[in-house]
């Protein structure tokens, strides 16, 4: 009885290390590859996968927005839905932005992050920047009506 106890606890111990030394193993890989995957869903369960690349975290303090009915009137067709791909890191990067403006608020989704700016002049602009690429996507200058 003795001798099973003690080969279990050496059984036991010897998982324990194997799976530290995967762990670090994993954790060096990751952080010079950020895909780095020890098991590739994309092979092994495609659907899998999908469902995962489909799931949206909201925005705290955002309000969940109505569904579109997946069912509309002969006139209108639906837009296919957009596909995400996760945010890839893109380094550090220099945004000028216009001068004489001040960023005041700052908004983002899964791809986008919008920066609202203004002058003294009460003249706002919008910047819209690439979340996976860090690029600027456009802008919108918004002046007050006259």
């Amino acid at each position: 009885m003795r001798t099973v106890l003690v080969s279990a606890v050496i059984g036991m111990g010897i998982l324990i290390v194997l799976g530290m030394i995967a762990l670090v193993y994993g954790l060096i890989q990751k952080s010079d590859n950020p895909d780095f995957k020890f098991f590739d869903l994309a092979t092994e369960a495609p659907e899998l996968e999908k469902a995962l690349q489909d799931i949206e975290v909201p925005l705290v303090g955002k309000k969940k927005e109505s569904p579109v009915p997946a069912t509309t009137t002969p006139a209108t067709t639906t837009a296919p839905a957009p596909t995400t791909t996760p945010a890839r890191a893109f380094g550090d990067l220099r945004l000028e932005i216009p001068k004489g403006y001040r960023v005041v608020e700052t908004d983002m989704d899964s791809q986008r992050l919008v920066l609202r700016l203004t002058n003294d002049a009460g003249v706002n602009r919008l910047m819209i920047l690439d979340i996976n690429t860090g690029a600027k996507l456009g802008g919108l200058s918004l002046h007050p009506a006259e």
